[in-house]
């Protein structure tokens, strides 16, 4: 092959690995109670999934953040089957683990209890393609009326205790052999505002932290409906990315957008940015273009 050829060649691969990492996308997928299409359903009630399966394909989402509680021990077939149905479709199944109150000490110990036998366990016995690829946490503490009550100082104190959790966790799967799992979280795109919490460093020190415990974040950049807003709003994060640190930007399905096209657009700019984004949530997803 020519010189020319080759390069020609590099160049297209480089050009595809790009456009692939920016058009990279996932959801979340919660419960819902007796939702057909919560995660639930799609883990008791086979007859739904071929609808989301349908919608994640359609939508180009790689990634699942599923909200499976203890189904992992009280249906652990069903769960493996989903997580096989996924994997057969090129998609990623990330336990979602999410409690806010687990940011407090004192709920450390019933919270690595719940990693055990919910996460860990299930993860030991499961064949690979049953396996989830990684672990997310939806831990917010701003929810709390701790927060909402505090002060600056006492919000710091709380994020504090965010990372300790983080560690906690880490720590756990490290020495159950799970060095090698990835771990995501949620954060909305205000941690570093100086209004809400006034860090002395404007929240670098914090950062710095978050993105060692963690192997990327979700920015929960809701009720934003343009690109440059959603940027802006995520300087900070997404200063963090890095070859072992991800950054997504998370939009919600909701009546921030006008249409799907309005959406789509806004995805499409921020994807044309290099971004991953992340879609809240599956479920409200389909219903909500259904209703378009």
């Amino acid at each position: 092959m020519s010189k020319g050829h080759i390069f020609l060649s590099t160049i297209l691969m480089l050009t595809t690995s790009v456009f692939a990492q920016a058009t990279e996308r996932a959801t979340w997928l919660w419960k819902k109670g007796g939702d057909p299409l919560g995660a639930k359903a799609m883990v008791t009630t086979q007859s739904t999934q071929q609808t989301l399966i349908d919608l994640l394909q359609q939508q180009a989402i790689s990634d699942v953040y599923g909200s499976y509680g203890q189904y992992t021990q009280t249906h652990t077939q069903a769960v493996a089957q989903w997580n096989q149905t996924l994997a057969a479709q090129g998609i990623q199944s990330h336990y979602l683990m999410a409690q806010n109150t687990w940011v407090f000490p004192n709920n450390h110990s019933k919270m690595l209890s719940k990693l055990q036998t919910r996460f860990i366990d299930y993860q030991h016995h499961a064949a690979p393609d049953a396996e989830f690829t990684a672990l997310h946490l939806d831990i917010e503490p701003h929810a709390l009326s701790e927060w909402k009550q505090g002060t600056a100082l006492s919000r710091q104190a709380l994020l504090w205790q965010l990372i300790d959790t983080f560690k906690a966790i880490r720590a756990q799967l490290d020495n159950q052999g799970m060095a090698q799992l990835k771990l995501y979280a949620d954060i909305p795109t205000w941690y570093d505002s100086s209004t809400n919490i006034d860090w002395p460093d404007q929240g670098a020190a914090f950062f710095a932290v978050l993105s060692e415990v963690l192997d990327g974040i979700s920015i929960m950049a809701y009720e934003r409906d343009n690109s440059a807003s959603i940027l802006n709003a995520t300087v900070t994060e997404r200063a963090l990315a890095s070859p072992t640190f991800s950054v997504r930007l998370g939009v919600d399905v909701s009546e921030t957008w006008q249409n799907p096209a309005h959406l789509n657009r806004v995805i499409s700019e921020l994807e044309a940015e290099q971004q991953h984004i992340d879609i809240h949530d599956a479920t409200d997803y389909y219903y909500w273009l259904q209703a378009h």
